[in-house]
């Protein structure tokens, strides 16, 4: 467990202290010895310094580090210049509960910031969601800490693609209220597991939430990829357009026949003003157009070709999730080779 250093002789401060190690689920180590001080400032995921203790602390020669909060009522002039010469993030009244538990969250919780990508069927059912789950399955098989996230409220949910709709887990529903602090270590090894990635999906009578930041911000922490299922329609949903601002591209699934090129057409203008970076998949149907008709319809190169695979829409079908294909492994491969997201083992 993750552990929080608070250093004070403020017994008010030590009991917040435990309150919001409890809060972000860290455990919470106070220090009343001078002798401890270096050990724990070493060793802790944070340290929350009160402001009787900050003068002495800032002349003790410690080495900076990250993740120092600094708490204190009403700060004094020297209290600021004491804090940035400890490296503070900031100086919290004691009452700030949910600025200081957001600052300890980000300072104990997950690894960062995950690779964020946006997949966008341009017309219904040319298999974005089967490519969605690909991707987040294929990076899980790279070695990465992959999540496929459902941005469709209206589809069938991303689970029935993925094979685990019976898995137990958390879902959309479970967790579309969370206004707070979410904790991403908690979120992680919550979310049902299909083929080595996690899935986050909508269920029958499950609503797009309110306010999804709170968790999008917890699994950008606590995953190294995420891969959403973006529905054209979602762009109007604050949880299509708050994905979608995170993406660090839009991957296009653009279907090779004239009415798919024409709606892609009237649609790539308005995406180029969500997101700059766009990845364009071709899909083969029969009897259809060239990925070479598609790159000079729309303007934009085609990465790769997503062929049809009968075998693909056999095991989608029957549970077994879209990975075991050879054909969508190959474009899955590129999607994330485009982006950098390389096999780590």
């Amino acid at each position: 467990m993750s552990s929080i250093g608070v250093i004070s002789q403020n017994t008010s401060l030590i009991e917040r202290g435990r309150r919001w190690g409890a809060a972000v689920g860290a455990e919470v180590v106070d220090v009343a010895e001078a002798s401890a001080v270096r050990r724990v400032w070493r060793t802790a995921g944070a340290i929350v310094v009160g402001g009787d203790e900050l003068a002495a602390l800032a002349t003790a020669g410690l080495a900076r580090r990250d993740h120092v909060l600094v708490v204190e009522e009403a700060p004094a002039e020297r209290l600021w210049r004491d804090a940035v010469a400890v490296g503070a993030v900031g100086v919290f009244a004691p009452q700030d509960d949910d600025a200081i538990t957001g600052a300890l969250t980000a300072a104990l919780d997950g690894r960062g910031a995950a690779c964020v990508l946006s997949v966008v069927g341009l017309t219904g059912g040319i298999g974005a969601s089967t490519l969605t789950v690909g991707c987040a399955q294929l990076a899980g098989q790279r070695g990465m800490r992959a999540l496929a996230v459902d941005a469709d409220a209206e589809g069938p949910g991303l689970h029935t693609t993925a094979g685990n709709e019976n898995t137990p887990g958390l879902r959309w529903h479970d967790i579309a209220r969370a206004d707070g602090h979410v904790a991403a270590r908690a979120l992680a090894e919550a979310f049902p597991m299909a083929a080595g990635s996690a899935v986050l999906s909508f269920g029958p009578e499950d609503r797009p939430p309110v306010a999804p930041g709170p968790v999008l911000s917890a699994v950008e922490r606590g995953f190294d990829v995420v891969i959403a299922d973006v529905p054209r329609h979602a762009v109007s949903t604050e949880l299509g357009a708050d994905i979608i601002a995170r993406s660090v591209a839009l991957v296009l699934l653009v279907p090779e026949n004239v009415t798919g090129v024409s709606a892609a057409r009237r649609s790539v203008a308005r995406w180029r003003e969500l997101n700059d970076r766009r990845l364009v998949v071709s899909r083969a149907v029969r009897a259809g157009l060239g990925p070479g008709d598609v790159e000079r319809s729309l303007g934009l190169p085609v990465l790769t070709r997503l062929r049809r695979d009968r075998r693909l829409a056999e095991d989608v079908e029957a549970g077994r999730g879209p990975v075991r294909s050879r054909s969508l492994r190959r474009v899955a491969g590129r999607v994330l080779d485009a982006v950098g997201i390389e096999d780590a083992s």
